[in-house]
């Protein structure tokens, strides 16, 4: 088994991170308790990123494009960029319109 200290991708507070892998596949990640920013301690994604590696995962390509389901379970259809920021726009004016303006927030 090797270890390779990196950062968690997720929040942006820079926790470090110590992953576990054989060969190519990730097979565990936890916390570096050396790291100023965690200490060792790791949110709930920080300490399942192993999870999100597996072989199927990293197998994929990443998006090129918005993609857009038609209604729930639907398949998902490629569509513009214009059209993707005016649906989430619309989507949240209206849960605005219909529960306030604190039926919104954001984790970044």
């Amino acid at each position: 088994m090797k270890e390779t200290r990196s950062t968690c991708p997720y929040c942006g507070v820079g926790c470090g991170v110590i992953i576990e892998s054989q060969g190519d596949q990730i097979t565990g990640v936890r916390g570096d308790a050396d790291h100023p920013a965690n200490f060792g301690r790791l949110c709930t994604k920080g300490s399942t990123l192993h999870l999100t590696a597996t072989a199927e995962v990293t197998r994929q390509t990443r998006l090129l494009q918005p993609m857009q389901r038609a209604r729930r379970g639907a398949a998902p259809q490629a569509t513009t960029w214009d059209s993707a920021l005016d649906t989430a726009a619309d989507k949240f004016a209206q849960v605005i319109r219909d529960h306030g303006p604190d039926a919104v927030g954001f984790y970044v």
